[in-house]
């Protein structure tokens, strides 16, 4: 099954769900951590277009100490891979 990347992100309890697109459709994993990210980034890769959930601009209302936390996690992830 070839994978053809993440190209979804949400904030969830204080990480990042990703929607992995495959042949056979979409997979979700978690991220609770940077390195879980960077993992998963290694495993699947990233697509050509990524989107985010509106999750991501309200993070704080989904475990994170602000607005921005979400953002930062998967920026950080980006840079780390």
């Amino acid at each position: 099954m070839e994978n053809l990347g993440i190209n979804y992100v949400a904030a969830d309890e204080g990480g990042l769900i990703f929607g992995i697109g495959t042949e056979a459709g979409t997979i979700n994993r978690r991220a609770d951590t940077i390195a879980d990210g960077v993992e998963f980034i290694k495993k699947y890769g990233v697509a050509e277009a990524v989107y985010g959930s509106s999750s991501m601009d309200f993070a704080a209302e989904e475990g994170f100490a602000d607005d921005d936390g979400a953002m930062n996690m998967w920026n950080r992830i980006l840079e780390a891979s």
